[in-house]
């Protein structure tokens, strides 16, 4: 029997980590490139930019989720380049309609929705962004599933990294320049360099102009045709779970405590950014595996467990006795308010880095519909944030830990009786076979 530490030595030499090893090296160079630059631009840009920047990035993320209709997950699917290519342009054509309708909408409403979302009229600029922001992001994640249907892993995590510096160089140029809107300008700049990166990757991964036609394109509108039927309502819901409390607090306070409360969320979330997402997809492979061949995953999960478990209580400990002095120091006097607040935050954000470390289990035990059943409660829960509009600032910080850590209770007993009904399958298996 292979003991858990000789099973880890094994794991690197799978094509599939080595992969995965690849793609995590890329995505943590390129999510430390705006955290380390996090001191110099909050010296720089007040609470009040920032805010702003988080109300458009909120906004951009939602939209994002709707404006292919969910297409550019079906690319891997198809056998043939050329089925493939033509749900690529699918999906870039209904985004292009989108941006373009997204755009229409915003010149004809713009100063209603300026009102709606209480963003002031000094940041009108970043509304009308939005369609271009909406438009580039939506486009380069198109390009990326063709990468990812290539395994082009060096090529994803090179244009991530592209991007990344080309947003931090802008924002840091626009900086110099006494640009206030230099946050959203370098955010664009970078998805637009990521889009000309992408580009070039993709017509060196075999994709051809000559493979794309009116009647394929309608073919396979059809044929993946449950995408946007299965697919739009989870990930819009997913991401307004996520995004929704920003625009919230922008809405119902101001913009100023909208930037305390992005920056909070930008710090306690880097665990989650740089190691959650990577033993996520380390598990995926792992249990998927295991599931396959009826054999226990305890090990695993306990050794994974023990490692997350201590990096979470490391992020409670060290934001609740110094995240005060600690924002200070590195982002100025003017934050010292995100960190009041982060003291707050951290056991929600805490919480959620240990529930999405083991995420993949739903996908990897084939539980997706109890997932989206889940995600339903979630973003009922967070919409219902909506009724404290009118309470303290603290009051609704403290009421929206205590709804994110209730969900992630529920869905951490739902995991565990997912593994606990494994595990004793796996073992009547093995009475069985005696």
């Amino acid at each position: 029997m292979i003991s858990t530490r000789n099973k880890l030595s094994i794991l690197p030499r799978s094509e599939l980590l080595k992969d995965i090893s690849v793609l995590v090296s890329g995505t943590a160079l390129a999510q430390l490139i705006p955290i380390l630059l996090q001191p110099v631009l909050r010296r720089f840009f007040s609470p009040d930019d920032f805010g702003a920047y988080a109300v458009y990035l909120s906004i951009t993320g939602i939209l994002v989720v709707i404006a292919s209709l969910r297409y550019e997950l079906a690319i891997i699917l198809p056998d043939k380049d050329k089925t493939a290519a033509n749900v690529m342009v699918l999906a870039i054509l209904i985004n292009l309609i989108f941006s373009i309708t997204l755009l229409a909408i915003i010149l004809l409403f713009g100063n209603p929705i300026l009102k709606l979302i209480n963003l002031p009229k000094k940041y009108s600029i970043y509304l009308y962004l939005i369609p271009a922001g909406v438009f580039l992001y939506s486009f380069y994640q198109s390009l990326n599933y063709w990468l990812i249907r290539e395994k082009r892993f060096f090529s994803i995590s090179l244009n991530k990294f592209v991007r990344r510096g080309t947003e931090g160089s802008g924002q840091l140029a626009f900086m110099l320049a006494q640009k206030p809107a230099g946050l959203v300008l370098g955010d664009i700049l970078g998805h637009l360099t990521n889009g000309i990166s992408g580009t070039i990757q993709v017509l060196k991964a075999n994709f051809r102009l000559v493979f794309i036609s009116i009647t394929k394109i309608r073919y396979v509108s059809v044929k993946y045709l449950e995408y946007p039927k299965f697919n739009v309502l989870p990930g819009f819901m997913s991401a307004c779970s996520y995004l929704l409390p920003a625009i919230f607090i922008n809405k119902f306070f101001s913009t100023d405590y909208t930037g305390y409360f992005d920056l909070s969320k930008l710090m306690l979330s880097i665990p989650l950014a740089l190691i959650a997402t990577s033993i996520s997809n380390v598990l995926l492979q792992r249990i998927s595996e295991n599931f396959r061949k009826n054999e226990s995953i305890l090990s695993d999960l306990f050794s994974i467990f023990r490692f997350v478990l201590l990096i979470a209580l490391l992020e409670i400990i060290i934001v609740r006795i110094w995240g005060i002095e600690l924002f200070s120091i590195f982002f100025g006097t003017e934050w010292k308010y995100s960190g009041e607040i982060s003291r707050i935050l951290v056991w929600s954000f805490a919480f959620n880095f240990i529930i999405a470390s083991f995420s993949s289990i739903f996908i990897s035990m084939k539980k997706i519909k109890i997932l989206s059943a889940w995600q339903l409660i979630y973003f009922i829960a967070i919409f219902s944030l909506i009724l404290f509009r009118n309470s303290s600032f603290e009051i609704f910080i403290r009421t929206y830990v205590l709804i994110e850590i209730s969900c992630y209770t529920l869905i951490s007993l739902i995991m565990v009786f997912i593994i606990t009904k494994h595990e004793t399958t796996v073992k009547e298996a093995k009475t069985n076979n005696k």
